[in-house]
C-alpha cells in the first residue's frame, strides 16, 4: 500500500493534465471507473483506478508487474489484479479506500498466467494458472470472498492465458497458447518447435473439456479473446515462427467445426507485426478492436463478417475496454484514447510518468 506522501505525489502526476469530459454523459460519469496496472519510470508497479473525467480515484503499489484486472461483481469499487506471468500473487484491491483487501500467493509448483474471470453469480473466481511440475495449465476454482481453492481443473493444454465465461454461464472458453514455460526461466519459451495451441471449451459443472479446436499452423499462439453477447468467440494470435512470415492474426469461432480466420489484406497482417494484445468486442456497434503494440496500431473489425474495417495509429497500444458503447484504449506511453475512425476526431488524455500495462477494465463505482 502507498504511504500518504507517495499517494499524493502519484495523484498529482496522474491528474496533471486536462480532464476527460468525452467518455460519458454527466449522469454516467460517477457510475464507472477504469482500472489498469501500470509501471513508472523507476520501474515501480501499481494498480490504479481513475474516473471517467480523468481524476485518480486511488491506487496501490504492487509487489511485481500486474497484468489483467477483473472487476469484482459483488464488491463495487473492487477489482482483482492478476500477476503477469510467471507471477505468484493475486490481489484484491479496494479502490474506494486505496487498500489491498487481500493478497493470495500461488500454491507450490504453480504460478498465475495473468487472467481470470468470475462466475455469473460472482461467488466463484476462475483463475488461470500454470502447474509447472506437471507441465500443463489449470483452471483453479476459488471462493470469491476468501479465495481459497475449491477445485482444480485441467485447462486442456499448455500455456493457457485469457479465459471468458460463455453466455450460458456454465462454459469457460480458454485461449491455450500452447507455449511451455517454467519460472526458473521466467520469460523463455521452451517448446516452440512442438507447441500446440488450442481454443478450448470447459464445462464448469464437471470440469471436463467438452470441445477443442486447433489451427494448422501450430506456431500461431492463441493468447487473448473476448466473447460476444451471442456467444461468438474472437481471439488474437501471437506468431512464434520466422519473422519474415506473413500470417493472419485473428480468428473467430461460433458453433462450426473449425476456427475461422478474419479477412484482411496482406498489408494489414504485415502492419500488425505478428503480435496482438487485447481483444475487445463492442456488442452495440458489432465491432471488434484488437490492439497491436508492436505495430503501433489498433485494428477495428466487423463482428458479423470478420472483415477488416480500419486501423488507428497509437504507439505501444495494448489495453482496451468499452465504456458507454465506445472503445477506450491505453498504451505504454501513458496515453488514454477513445479511438474513432480516421476521419473522426480522436479524443486523448496524457498521464505523466505512467506506462499502462497490457489490459484495461471498468469497475462499478460506489
Amino acid at each position: 500500500m502507498l504511504s500518504r506522501r507517495q499517494f499524493l505525489v502519484s495523484a498529482c502526476a496522474l491528474t496533471g493534465a486536462a480532464s476527460l469530459p468525452w467518455w460519458l454523459h454527466a449522469t454516467d460519469r460517477e457510475n464507472s471507473w477504469l482500472v489498469s496496472a501500470y509501471s513508472n519510470q523507476d520501474n515501480q508497479h501499481f494498480a490504479a483506478a481513475f474516473d471517467l473525467s480523468g481524476n485518480l480515484i486511488n491506487q496501490v503499489q504492487l509487489p511485481a508487474r500486474g497484468h489483467g484486472p477483473v472487476a469484482h461483481p459483488l464488491k463495487p469499487g473492487h477489482a482483482i489484479i492478476n500477476a503477469r506471468r510467471p507471477g505468484t500473487y493475486l490481489i484484491e484491491v479496494d479502490f474506494n479506500q486505496g487498500l489491498i483487501s487481500q493478497q493470495i500467493k500461488a500454491e507450490q509448483s504453480h504460478h498465475f498466467f495473468g487472467h481470470g474471470v468470475f462466475s455469473r453469480d460472482g461467488k466463484l473466481l476462475f483463475s488461470i494458472e500454470n502447474n509447472f511440475e506437471q507441465g500443463h495449465g489449470e483452471v483453479v476454482v476459488r471462493d470469491s470472498i476468501n479465495y481459497q481453492v475449491l477445485e482444480r481443473y485441467h485447462a486442456g493444454g499448455v500455456g493457457p492465458h485469457e479465459c471468458k465465461l460463455m453466455p450460458d454461464g456454465n462454459t469457460l472458453v480458454i485461449a491455450n497458447g500452447g507455449i511451455k514455460t517454467h519460472p526458473s526461466m521466467p520469460r523463455k519459451k521452451l517448446n516452440l518447435d512442438s507447441m500446440s495451441p488450442a481454443l478450448t471449451y470447459l464445462d464448469l459443472n464437471s470440469g471436463q473439456v467438452i470441445d477443442q479446436y486447433r489451427l494448422d499452423n501450430h506456431q500461431l499462439s492463441i493468447r487473448h479473446l473476448d466473447v460476444s453477447s451471442s456467444g461468438k468467440v474472437v481471439a488474437g494470435l501471437q506468431y512464434q515462427g520466422a519473422k519474415t512470415d506473413q500470417v493472419p492474426l485473428a480468428i473467430s469461432h461460433q458453433g462450426q467445426d473449425q476456427l475461422s480466420f478474419f479477412h484482411a489484406d496482406e498489408q494489414v497482417w504485415r502492419q500488425m507485426n505478428q503480435y496482438t494484445a487485447s481483444v475487445c468486442i463492442n456488442n452495440t456497434s458489432n465491432t471488434v478492436a484488437i490492439s497491436c503494440p508492436r505495430g503501433d496500431i489498433i485494428t477495428l473489425w466487423d463482428l458479423k463478417t470478420d472483415r477488416f474495417i480500419e486501423q488507428i495509429k497509437m504507439r505501444d497500444v495494448a489495453g482496451l475496454s468499452v465504456v458507454k458503447q465506445q472503445f477506450v484504449a491505453t498504451n505504454g506511453k501513458g496515453t488514454v484514447l477513445q479511438p474513432r475512425l480516421a476521419r473522426a476526431q480522436q479524443h486523448r488524455h496524457q498521464f505523466t510518468n505512467v506506462r499502462w500495462d497490457n489490459h484495461l477494465t471498468s469497475v462499478k463505482a460506489v
